[in-house]
C-alpha cells in the first residue's frame, strides 16, 4: 500500500520492509513526457495502480492530455496483453486509469471508443460486473447517438484489440440493452452481431426475451425467438418458459396448446407449443416460405413431431392459396406414416371454400373426415358456412350453421364477424342475429365491427327499426362514442329510405361532442332528393356551405341536388 501511495517508487521486500524501487522509478523518468506508451507500460507492469499513484507519477498527463490520449493508452493495453501481470490486474489498472483521467481532465468526457476499448479489456479478464456497469453507463451517456453508431464503435474496438480480444464484450452489449429495458436496441444488436459472424449466446438471447416480455414488446420477443432458432441457438428451459409467458400474456396460450393437441392427438410439452407458436406467428406475418423453411429445420433437429411439422406446412400452403403444394405435402405426410387429423382437413376445407366453385370439394373433404371418425370443430364449420353463403349455397350454409350452434360451437370474434358478413350479405339477418346471441351466451363480447355488420344487414333488407334497435344495444354496451358508428347508422337508415330518422342522429352526435362529417351530409342530401324532399336537402346543403372549414359537399352531391332542383322547377312550370 505504501508503495502504491508513493507513486510506485517503493516496493515491498519479499520478507518485509520496503526498499527503493529503481526499476519502477526508472520506468517513467521525471524528465520523460508521459506518452500513451509510457502510461500503458506503467499500467501493465504494476500490480496495483491507485489514483494517488497515477497523480504522483503523471501530475500533468490528464490535465494536458489531447483528444484520443486515453484511447491510445487503452488500445496499447488491448493490443499487447503479454506482460508479467495477469489480464485481471491489467484490466483493473486500466479501469482505475479510465476513471482517474476523467476526474482530472479539463477537456470533454471520455469518447465512446474509450468506453468500448475498456469494456473489451474488462471482458477479457472476466470482470463481467465491471464491464456490464461500464456498458450501461456508456449507453446512457451516449443515448443521443443511434444504436448503429454504438454497435459500430464496439465492434471496431473488438477488431482493433487484435488476437487477444474475446467476444464476451459483444455479448455483454446485448445483456446491457436488455438490463436497461431496451429490447428493440437489444434485438438490433443481436442482428448486427449475427451479420458479422458473431452469434449471440443463449443467455444473451434469453436476456432480450425477458426484457421484451417484461416490457410488453411481444413482437420483439417473437423476433428474438425466430432469430435464435435460425442461428441454431436452440432453446433451453428458460427460453421455453419465457416464450410461454409471452403466449400467456397475449392470450393465445390455451388456443395454441389446443391446436397442438388436436394435431398430435394428445398433450405435448411446452417446448413443442412454443415452437408451434413461433411458426404460426411467422405465417401471420405473411412469410410462409420462411416459416416452412424453419419448420423443416425443426423437423431435422427433432424439435417437433413429424405430424405437427407436416400439418403446419399444409396449413401454410393453404393460407397462401397453393392447393397443389398443400395436397402434395399431405400425400408426403401420409407416406411417412402420419395419421390424418382434423386440423389438416380443416385447412384444406378452408382453402377449397376460398376458391371459386370449390365448396363441393370442401364438402367431400368433410365427408371423408367424418368417415375417419375425425370430429369437425368451430373453424371447420366456419369455413363451410362462409364459403356456402358467399357462393350462393344458402341452404347448405344454413345447415352447417345449425349444426355448429347445435354442437355448442362458437368461433372467435374475428371469425364470427366474417360469418356475420356472409350471412348479412345473403340477407340472412335473423341467422346473423342468432349468431350474436350465441356469442354473448358463450361469453364472447361483440365489438363495434360486429354490430356495424348487423346494421349493414338490417339496412340491406330495409328494416329501419332493426337498425335503430342495434344502435340502442350498442349504446347500452358503450360502443357509440366514435364517428364510424354514426356513419354506418346514418348510411343504413338512408338505405332503408328513412333520412328523417337518420338526421336525428346528427343531434345525438353533437350531444356526444362528435363532429358530423361531409359524407354523412352527402348521404342525407342524396336520400332526401330520392324521397323528393328538395326543401330539406337544400337546407342541409346550406348548412354545409356555412361551415366552410369542416363540411365540403362532394361534386356528386352538388349535381344530384342541381338535377333535383331543375326537375322541381320544370314540374312547377308545367303545372302553371
Amino acid at each position: 500500500m505504501n508503495a502504491a501511495k508513493s507513486g510506485g517508487r517503493m516496493v515491498a521486500r519479499r520478507h518485509g520492509g520496503a526498499v527503493p524501487c529503481r526499476g519502477v522509478a526508472s520506468a517513467v523518468p521525471s524528465a520523460t513526457p508521459a506518452t500513451p506508451q509510457h502510461i500503458s507500460h506503467y499500467l501493465a507492469h504494476n500490480p496495483t495502480v491507485t489514483w494517488e499513484a497515477l497523480s504522483a507519477s503523471f501530475p500533468s498527463a490528464a490535465a494536458a492530455a489531447p483528444d484520443g490520449y486515453v484511447d491510445a493508452v487503452l488500445l496499447s493495453l488491448a493490443r499487447n496483453p503479454s506482460s508479467s501481470s495477469s489480464a485481471e490486474t491489467i484490466a483493473k489498472n486500466a479501469h482505475n486509469f479510465f476513471h482517474w483521467s476523467a476526474a482530472n481532465s479539463s477537456s470533454s468526457p471520455h469518447s465512446l471508443r474509450s468506453y468500448c476499448l475498456l469494456v473489451h479489456l474488462l471482458s477479457r479478464a472476466a470482470l463481467i460486473r465491471h464491464a456490464s456497469v461500464l456498458l450501461q453507463s456508456a449507453i446512457t451517456r451516449h443515448s443521443s447517438s443511434p444504436a448503429s453508431h454504438f454497435l459500430d464503435a464496439l465492434f471496431a474496438a473488438y477488431e482493433d484489440s487484435g488476437t487477444a480480444a474475446t467476444t464476451r464484450g459483444l455479448h455483454l452489449l446485448v445483456h446491457a440493452y436488455a438490463e436497461l429495458r431496451l429490447p428493440e436496441e437489444a434485438i438490433s444488436a443481436c442482428r448486427y452481431l449475427a451479420r458479422r459472424g458473431v452469434t449471440p449466446s443463449l443467455p444473451a438471447f434469453n436476456a432480450v426475451l425477458h426484457a421484451a416480455q417484461r416490457t410488453g414488446r411481444f413482437r420483439v420477443a417473437w423476433e428474438v425467438f425466430e432469430l435464435m432458432t435460425l442461428k441454431r441457438v436452440y432453446a433451453n428451459q428458460a427460453t421455453v418458459e419465457l416464450v410461454i409467458g409471452v403466449l400467456s400474456r397475449e392470450g393465445a396460450l390455451a388456443r395454441t396448446a389446443a391446436l397442438v393437441g388436436r394435431i398430435h392427438g394428445k398433450k405435448c410439452s411446452p417446448g413443442v407449443v412454443a415452437h408451434v407458436a413461433l411458426a404460426l406467428w411467422i405465417f401471420e406475418e405473411g412469410r410462409a416460405d420462411q416459416g416452412i423453411l424453419l419448420l423443416r429445420r425443426m423437423l431435422q433437429r427433432n424439435i417437433l413431431f413429424d405430424d405437427i411439422a407436416y400439418s403446419l406446412i399444409v396449413h401454410a400452403y393453404c393460407d397462401i392459396g397453393e392447393l397443389k403444394s398443400a395436397h402434395e405435402q399431405w400425400d408426403d405426410m401420409v407416406r411417412r406414416g402420419c395419421h390424418p387429423n382434423a386440423f389438416v382437413y380443416t385447412c384444406l376445407i378452408g382453402a377449397h371454400c376460398r376458391r371459386e366453385g370449390g365448396v363441393s370439394e370442401a364438402i367431400q373433404l368433410l365427408q371423408e373426415m367424418l368417415s375417419k371418425k375425425l370430429k369437425p370443430y368451430d373453424a371447420t364449420y366456419s369455413h363451410l358456412i362462409i364459403g356456402c353463403f358467399k357462393q350462393e349455397r344458402a341452404e347448405d350454409g344454413s345447415e352447417y350453421f345449425g349444426k355448429m350452434l347445435h354442437e355448442g360451437l362458437v368461433p372467435d370474434i374475428g371469425t364470427c364477424n366474417e360469418i356475420l358478413e356472409a350471412l348479412c350479405g345473403a340477407g340472412e339477418v335473423s341467422k346473423a342475429n342468432e349468431l350474436v346471441t350465441a356469442m354473448i351466451d358463450k361469453g364472447i363480447v361483440p365489438g363495434q365491427d360486429t354490430y356495424c355488420r348487423l346494421i349493414d344487414g338490417y339496412s340491406k333488407v330495409g328494416d329501419a327499426q332493426g337498425v335503430v334497435k342495434i344502435y340502442y344495444e350498442m349504446e347500452h354496451r358503450g360502443l357509440t362514442h366514435c364517428t364510424e358508428v354514426f356513419t354506418c347508422l346514418i348510411r343504413g337508415l338512408c338505405q332503408c329510405g328513412n333520412p328523417k330518422e337518420a338526421e336525428k342522429f346528427l343531434s345525438v352526435m353533437e350531444r356526444k361532442s362528435l363532429v358530423p362529417t361531409s359524407d354523412m351530409h352527402d348521404t342525407l342530401i342524396s336520400s332526401y332528393c330520392e324521397k323528393g324532399n328538395t326543401k330539406r336537402a337544400l337546407r342541409l346543403y346550406d348548412t354545409m356551405i356555412t361551415r366552410k372549414e369542416t363540411l365540403i359537399p362532394s361534386a356528386d352531391t352538388f349535381m344530384t341536388l342541381v338535377r333535383r332542383v331543375i326537375k322541381v322547377k320544370t314540374n312547377c312550370s308545367l303545372d302553371t
